[in-house]
């Protein structure tokens, strides 16, 4: 069941990368600069006597948002996603904006082929972990590939309530709005949502219990470094820094 729901999702993403896409270039450029700017910041907490250049695999890169800008902070980016579709806008968005990245055809559940010797100093995954059929199967295969020393930043939140979701379809009938996202929000449901435990999403709390299951410390959260106007909209949101336990 568990490989039928991973191809699943892959194929739901792959349907939307265009409409991703779209709405990614209409992101504004302000909230692209907080979220590199908050990333910057983050990162020089975990590896604070850090000078080199970290060896990073974001997961789930998507259209590339988050792949290159780290890209772009200096960073040696291998980005994949399970979609053909999301890499091939991940490699033109990098290719637009001038970084080098390294980009594979992987889900999140299978990324120990692509961490060659000595492994990652840091995983990323960008609202990903709420999207796998499988998360804890995904972290302890991101633990695997962390080079000792190593963290993980998540970013994660709440999608899907009756309550969200309520909100989202009224706002969807006003003029000019997309008209068709009941009908959009349904169909994703029936082909993903039962496939996916965290369909509603993840509370700092659940994600918390899915790193601990996985061997990680949670960390720290550091979504307030973010600024409130680059927050995902009407969705409770956080950002955090984690890293493998250590087993005494």
């Amino acid at each position: 069941m568990t490989d039928r729901a991973i191809e699943a999702v892959r194929d739901n993403w792959t349907a939307r990368a265009a409409a991703y896409n779209d709405f990614y270039e209409r992101y504004a450029q302000d909230k692209r600069e907080a979220w590199r700017a908050v990333c910057d910041k983050a990162l020089h907490a975990a590896f604070p006597d850090r000078v080199e250049p970290l060896r990073v695999l974001d997961v789930g890169t998507g259209t590339g948002f988050l792949s290159t800008l780290l890209a772009e902070l200096g960073h040696e980016v291998t980005a994949v996603d399970p979609s053909p579709a999301m890499l091939d806008y991940a490699r033109e968005e990098a290719r637009r904006r001038g970084v080098e990245i390294e980009f594979a055809g992987h889900g999140g559940h299978d990324v120990r082929d692509v961490a060659g010797a000595g492994g990652f100093d840091l995983v990323s995954a960008r609202y990903v972990l709420w999207t796998l059929p499988d998360p804890v199967r995904a972290l302890r295969a991101w633990r695997d590939v962390l080079a000792p020393g190593g963290a993980l930043l998540l970013a994660d939140g709440v999608w899907h309530t009756w309550g969200l979701d309520a909100r989202r379809v009224l706002a969807s009938l006003r003029p000019g709005a997309d008209h068709r996202y009941l009908a959009k929000i349904v169909r994703d449901y029936a082909k993903i949502g039962r496939a996916t435990p965290n369909w509603a999403g993840l509370t700092a709390a659940k994600a918390e219990n899915l790193l601990r299951s996985a061997g990680f410390d949670p960390g720290d959260r550091v979504d307030h470094l973010l600024p409130e106007y680059a927050h995902p909209s009407s969705a409770a949101f956080h950002l955090r820094t984690a890293r493998p336990r250590t087993e005494h």
